[in-house]
């Protein structure tokens, strides 16, 4: 069965998000599950759980997700891409690769 989206509703979060994006008052993508997440998932052809835990790690988002979002949000990617990329930072350990540095 199909999810019903209310299109009224779905017009108004694209146009927020597009704002948002834009004036960079979007800073984590853990905002965006504060929006119709119904008709986000139902658009950008992604289940719940995925959804939430990309937005909560954004690491996870492969290139194909976010291109998606650039289209349908009509935002330039690189304004995902920095938000992206600012929280994935803070959630990725920095990997020490000394060891495998070190001459014998």
């Amino acid at each position: 069965m199909a999810t019903k989206i209310n299109s009224e509703r779905l017009k108004s979060t694209l146009v927020s998000l597009k704002a948002r994006f834009e004036t960079g008052t979007i800073t984590s993508m853990d905002d965006l599950t504060d929006m119709y997440i119904t008709g986000l998932i139902t658009i950008l052809g992604m289940g719940y759980d995925s959804f939430i835990n990309k937005c909560t790690s954004p690491e996870k988002f492969v290139v194909e997700d976010l291109v998606k979002m650039s289209q349908v949000f009509d935002v330039d990617i690189n304004l995902i891409m920095k938000v992206v990329l600012s929280q994935a930072t803070k959630n990725v350990k920095p990997k020490d690769v000394s060891r495998f540095l070190t001459s014998k």
